[in-house]
């Protein structure tokens, strides 16, 4: 990367333009030779290395290393424990919106199921009421505790394939949030 002051304004650019627009006029302007974009004031940008608990702040020019470069800053405890909290509630909802994914899929199933004539009517009832409280621990991103209380149902009310895609759907949601 490489920047330049233009007009009182730092640009940043990916390279030399093509048209540069204090010469509008020449084509080709980052074919010329590097010295006419040294003297037009294009120089390096040098990207800080961060530890991880600082970030970029401005762009300036280094005079005394005749580059570009960032200001770095350091987040204060306060910061950091405030942007834990923001990747933790992150977390949460990406689990949520997983686990209603998951579940309105298995729900579609059920009904299609039903409308096909492979479950009855009273049974689609039984399963939406035998599924409730694993349900809700699904839909709201709480997969140990939604696989923990299918465990408890068992498969004797629903049937062994229905509590195996489940078991599996919700397993997998673990192994994708959970596992490292």
């Amino acid at each position: 990367m490489i920047a330049n002051n233009i007009n009182g304004t730092i640009k940043v650019f990916n390279s030399i333009p093509k048209v540069f627009e204090l010469l509008p006029n020449i084509q080709n302007y980052n074919k010329l030779d590097s010295e006419i974009h040294y003297l037009a004031g294009f120089r390096d940008l040098i990207k800080p290395v961060l530890e991880p608990n600082q970030y970029l702040t401005n762009i300036y020019f280094d005079s005394d290393n005749d580059v570009f470069t960032y200001n770095v800053e350091t987040y204060t405890d306060e910061e950091i424990a405030e942007n834990e909290k923001i990747q933790e509630q992150n977390k949460y909802l990406e689990r949520i919106k997983v686990g209603k994914n998951k579940y309105t899929k298995l729900c579609a199933d059920f009904r299609i199921d039903k409308i096909n004539g492979v479950i009855t009517h009273e049974f689609h009832r039984l399963l939406e009421n035998t599924l409730k409280p694993v349900r809700n621990e699904f839909v709201n991103g709480q997969f140990i505790t939604a696989l923990e209380v299918l465990e408890s149902i068992g498969s004797e009310d629903i049937t062994i394939s229905i509590y195996d895609n489940i078991h599996a759907s919700i397993t997998e949601a673990i192994q994708d949030y959970y596992v490292n």
